[in-house]
């Protein structure tokens, strides 16, 4: 697919996505992000809107250029409010800490750093997490979460204080309307809210350094607000991940604060971790993050429901994911430590990602690449492919969720790696597209009659001229039909709704018979896992595929010895997939001769049918989701209720729309060649660096 500037696509649906950002005279880029969906599944009517969009953001961008530029403040501006702030706030908390010794009640030097902590927590909220939602219904409701520095009772003390408050958030921007005055600025609307923040970091600084010897001489303050986005200065707070830091922190070139011995030996092991090692720390300290090494198997027909209760710990997958992301941030942040991440290493690392081709790292060559030369190659690739009008079969730009799932993982990782050492606060909000809007069945179209009708009659199931692939696809009257996946996998999809890699790795062991009813037994086997618990179960081979010569097909396959029921989509290497060896072998080849295949439809596309089908013909839910493997209804339906009966199933699927009813009753089963019967050869890797 040919890229288009600024656009992703999520499922089939084009989306427009733009960051702007801008430098005034402050030092800290203001960053905005843009996202609109381009209402089109059409490549050529998604490039027209993007380009009208993309015109029409550089006349936004340059109008917010010149308020930018006339409304905000200069570094040397902020840099007054802060140290005229921190001042004033200083004297205030020695006065507090003498009316405390005046007292005299209790330990008034527990009290007075329980105040300290209380103010610090609190301002450095709002530094995170901003001023709209206070007191409301989510404060409070998310209270612990937001101060876990505090301790109980610190927590209660301070819901007690803002009970009393009023509108602090309101009185905060009185105060900084008043403080610009006073120090003869122009108080405008966008200067008070920056001056509002600034006043914040003052304060938290004040709080969490109001004890430290070093810091008590105004003349450091500066230090002090530059190392604020390094390091959480001698207090017990944890720093806020989310929170922009204050400004001209993010030109800070090392997370090693002004006074280095203040880092433990400790904090200064964790300081040094790269981005892979930190996650290979964070996976050795988390339980649940490393899972178990020996999952216990079951006794041959055990009860899975009468085992004793396991803990739920990530798979491979989740493993492999997680991983993944600090491997490539490791590639794009020239090797720089973990813990010295600033906000332009998340640029970057945003826009490498949207230039990065979706087949990055399946090569070996790739492991000792940088990100930028894989970009580049990509690039250089894709213009020689389409200058030479050849079929283009990678994207520019990795998918909207995936880059999401990147950068949820960072911040995953980033938020432990600061509760070991000092870390700058990171902003993650403009990298993380909140896709809660969207409606998951207008993710991909279910296939039409029409459309299934069409596939069927292609020459692997009608007759082609040879047994190679290429000539299956052509229509030959009186020719052969070879009986193996592509045969065999889309009308499993169709006629039961499984998903492609259920059908793809079945073994001949997996179908069998109860009752008089023969059935597909989806489970984890040696061939591969299933994608939860509810994937598991029991699908009836519906009369159609019984027509089509399905169960003559796995009794062949048994009398050859074979042990996979597609055996030909075998994997070469381990780690891959049976479903993604089909899909580049054999799918990528049988759609481009289907006209009337919409852009974004595959084989999922005949599971969402199942699904759409059987819910026009009032097919009970339950039913439907014990066909599909998804759970569904409250704890009525999953704890109390059995799964469907095979019998009630079968009546179900043989409900399905028949689109192969054209097709000859089979009687012959003709198995595909023994040498064809394996994994293809795949080349030896040059020393692929293990990820962990």
């Amino acid at each position: 697919m040919p890229a288009i500037e600024n656009v992703n696509r999520r499922g089939a649906t084009y989306w427009w996505r733009r960051r702007v950002r801008f430098v005034g005279r402050l030092e800290r880029p203001i960053t905005i992000v843009t996202t609109v969906s381009l209402l089109t599944k059409d490549q050529s009517v998604a490039r027209r809107r993007a380009v009208a969009m993309t015109s029409r953001s550089e006349v936004v961008r340059m109008s917010l250029y010149e308020r930018i530029e006339q409304e905000g403040l200069t570094s040397e501006q902020v840099n007054h409010l802060f140290r005229e702030e921190m001042v004033r706030y200083r004297n205030m908390l020695a006065h507090q800490l003498a009316v405390i010794e005046k007292d005299g009640e209790g330990n008034v030097t527990a009290r007075f750093h329980q105040m300290l902590s209380i103010y610090a927590a609190f301002n450095g909220d709002f530094i995170a997490n901003g001023f709209d939602d206070y007191m409301g219904i989510d404060y409070i409701g998310s209270f612990d979460k937001r101060f876990p520095s505090l301790d109980e009772e610190a927590r209660a003390n301070l819901y007690a204080m803002l009970s009393q408050a009023g509108d602090v958030p309101g009185n905060l921007l009185n105060e900084a309307k008043a403080l610009l005055e006073r120090l003869g600025i122009e108080p405008a609307a966008d200067r008070i809210e920056i001056a509002r923040q600034v006043m914040c970091g003052a304060r938290l600084t004040a709080a969490a350094t109001y004890d430290s010897p070093e810091v008590r001489a105004i003349e450091h303050s500066l230090a002090l607000m530059n190392a604020l986005g390094r390091a959480p200065l001698l207090t017990s707070m944890p720093p806020p991940i989310s929170a922009p830091a204050p400004p001209n922190a993010w030109n800070a070139s090392t997370i090693v604060p002004a006074s280095a011995s203040t880092l433990t030996d400790v904090q200064t092991h964790y300081a040094t971790l790269s981005p892979v090692q930190a996650v290979e720390k964070y996976m050795e300290l988390k339980p649940k993050a490393r899972g178990r090494e020996d999952a216990p198997v079951l006794a041959e027909g055990a009860n899975p429901k009468k085992r004793k209760s396991q803990p739920k710990v990530w798979g491979a997958s989740q493993k492999r994911q997680f991983k993944a992301a600090p491997f490539l941030f490791g590639k794009s942040n020239n090797g720089k430590a973990m813990a010295a991440t600033c906000q332009e290493d998340l640029n970057q690392f945003y826009d490498l990602l949207n230039r990065l081709p979706s087949s990055h790292h399946k090569s070996p060559r790739h492991e000792a690449m940088s990100l930028e030369e894989i970009c580049s190659e990509a690039l250089d690739r894709l213009t020689e492919e389409e200058e030479r009008g050849e079929e283009i079969s990678f994207a520019i730009g990795l998918d909207v969720g995936t880059i999401n799932r990147h950068f949820a993982n960072l911040k995953r990782l980033c938020a432990w790696l600061a509760t070991k050492t000092p870390m700058a606060p990171l902003d993650f909000s403009d990298f993380i597209l909140d896709e809660d809007d969207r409606d998951e069945r207008d993710e991909r179209d279910p296939y039409t009659i029409a459309q299934g009708e069409e596939l069927f009659r292609l020459g692997i199931w009608t007759g082609g001229t040879g047994v190679d692939l290429p000539q299956r696809l052509s229509v030959t009257p009186g020719g052969s039909i070879w009986h193996d996946a592509a045969y065999w996998v889309m009308p499993l999809v169709w006629y039961s709704g499984m998903r492609r890699e259920e059908a793809c790795k079945l073994l001949v062991d997996d179908i069998g018979e109860e009752d008089g009813i023969f059935f597909v037994n989806i489970r984890k086997t040696s061939a591969g896992g299933v994608k939860n618990a509810t994937s598991v179960r029991k699908i009836p081979v519906c009369e159609e595929l019984r027509r089509l010569g399905f169960m003559h097909y796995v009794q062949a396959m048994k009398e050859a010895g074979e042990q996979y029921l597609f055996p030909e989509i075998q994997p070469g290497r381990t780690g891959r997939a049976l479903g993604d060896v089909f899909f580049k072998n054999i799918w990528l080849h049988i759609k481009p001769r289907l006209k009337l295949v919409k852009p974004g439809q595959a084989v999922h596309s005949g599971r969402h049918m199942v699904s759409t089908e059987l819910k026009m013909l009032q097919t009970f839910e339950e039913f439907r989701s014990d066909l599909l493997g998804q759970k569904h209804g409250g704890e009525n339906a999953n704890r109390y209720a059995s799964a469907t009966r095979l019998q009630i199933l079968l009546d179900v699927v043989n409900q399905i729309p028949k689109v192969t009813a054209h097709l000859q009753d089979t009687v012959e089963i003709r198995l595909l060649p023994v040498c064809m019967r394996g994994a293809r050869p795949t080349r030896e890797s040059a020393g692929r660096r293990k990820r962990g």
